[in-house]
């Protein structure tokens, strides 16, 4: 097996400051993947006893909360096998550390429903990692602020309730209000160029309001430029100096 690349801090990939690993490897290719040039199993460089040795020096100050497992895909069946010492040598090592696995296969159908059943280092595998995050990233479910994953259809999975129950136990990332009412279910994703091209557009139609040509005192002829703020700061002045002047009888 063979990874990408190492986090040694890391706080977008679980709760809490981590160390994360992204293996290479990966057969879905999702539209709009961010780490592409994992998706080759040969990439990258390999995954050996020194690595295992090194993410578990990695861990050891008492601020690091776990483990994220990330890839390429973590749950092909050679990066599982790979993966194995990684996972039991964490809980050996530090059982107060969690570790989150991200997958794009769906846990009920392919992992718990599939693999676990048939595989019996699936079974070791799962039996050490705290939560799931399962599902393909989906491009048109993106929203850019969600909580430890990148589209909405991505789901958060209490692996060890899900074994124990025999049926999935899922965990909330605490935002899915902002879309799962009714009438931003679907919300429009604004890309940055998308933005700064109606950004650029608004600005335009500003500055062609921003002055107002007024009659200059001297010569009613000559017409000279008054920024709009200004006209209306002078008005409302004008206003309030009135206010003033007026005695309690007149208000």
């Amino acid at each position: 097996m063979n990874y990408a690349d190492i986090k040694t801090v890391d706080i977008q990939d679980g709760t809490g400051v981590r160390v994360s690993i992204y293996v290479s490897g990966c057969h879905f290719h999702c539209k709009g993947c961010h780490n592409k040039e994992a998706w080759d199993f040969n990439y990258g460089k390999k995954f050996d006893e020194n690595t295992i040795d090194y993410i578990i020096d990695l861990l050891k100050p008492s601020y690091i909360a776990g483990l994220s497992i990330l890839g390429g895909e973590p749950l092909e069946l050679v990066n599982q096998q790979g993966l194995l010492p990684l996972v039991k040598k964490v809980k050996e090592v530090y059982p107060d550390k969690n570790i989150w696995c991200y997958t794009g296969y769906d846990f009920e159908k392919d992992v718990y429903g599939k693999m676990y059943k048939e595989y019996s280092y699936t079974k070791e595998f799962l039996e050490g990692i705290d939560i799931m995050v399962d599902g393909e990233f989906v491009e048109e479910k993106k929203l850019v602020d969600l909580k430890f994953r990148g589209s909405t259809n991505q789901r958060k999975i209490d692996v060890q309730a899900s074994l124990k129950t025999g049926s999935i136990v899922q965990l909330k990332f605490g935002d899915e209000s902002r879309y799962e009412k009714e009438e931003i279910k679907n919300p429009k994703i604004i890309f940055f160029k998308e933005f700064e091209d109606k950004k650029e557009k608004q600005d335009d139609i500003a500055s062609e309001n921003i002055s107002i040509p007024v009659a200059s005192q001297e010569n009613e002829n000559i017409i000279s430029i008054v920024p709009a703020f200004e006209i209306q700061e002078t008005q409302e002045r004008i206003a309030a100096e009135g206010l003033e002047n007026k005695d309690d009888n007149n208000l």
